[in-house]
């Protein structure tokens, strides 16, 4: 038999350890990180997709509220209107037959006339009869009535405007006189 040696002074010949390699772990890393990427987009998507259109909305519904809330005082301040219109009418015009109602327009008119007539031509006649008014103008050119029309027409208190020219005898063949007939709506009617 063969004895042998003790030898304390010895450790073991292996060079390699063996343990349980874990590739679970790397995978769980990887999809925790690829989960966190994930969660980023997410949040990105979620403040700039979702939160700021549902931003824009709750703005325009609070915009619309505060338009709403204006529109209910105002037609609470005007709700009172008829019967203030009542006691005017009782006060002041009510009596007046249409014909008279008007007369009331008669300082308007002659100021819409002398705004937009008189300020480019001389005028030979002015008939008002209700809310009709006949013009005649005095000699003038076709640019000239052209120009008085388009004033008479964008006029907010004229609610119809319609022109007859009637050529001169002189050697100018643009001189005309001018039959406006205007019927006044007023500003407010």
């Amino acid at each position: 038999m063969k004895l042998l040696k003790k030898d304390n002074n010895h450790y073991p010949d292996k060079t390699e350890i063996n343990f349980i390699v874990d590739k679970e772990e790397k995978t769980n890393r990887i999809a925790i990180i690829l989960f966190m990427i994930f969660l980023v987009f997410l949040g990105f998507f979620v403040r700039y997709a979702v939160l700021g259109p549902l931003q824009k909305v709750a703005d325009a519904e609070r915009a619309y509220r505060m338009q709403e809330s204006q529109l209910n005082a105002y037609k609470k301040e005007v709700a009172d209107f008829d019967e203030i219109q009542r006691q005017y009418n009782e006060m002041v015009g009510d009596f007046l037959n249409e014909e008279e109602k008007n007369y009331l327009h008669r300082t308007d008119i002659l100021t819409m006339i002398q705004e937009d007539v008189l300020n480019y031509t001389e005028i030979k006649s002015i008939q008002i009869s209700g809310n009709t008014i006949r013009v005649t103008t005095g000699t003038t050119t076709l640019k000239t009535i052209s120009s008085i029309v388009d004033g008479l027409l964008k006029d907010e208190r004229n609610k119809y405007v319609t022109v007859k020219t009637t050529q001169t005898d002189n050697e100018q063949t643009d001189s005309v006189i001018a039959n406006l007939e205007i019927i006044y709506g007023g500003a407010g009617e």
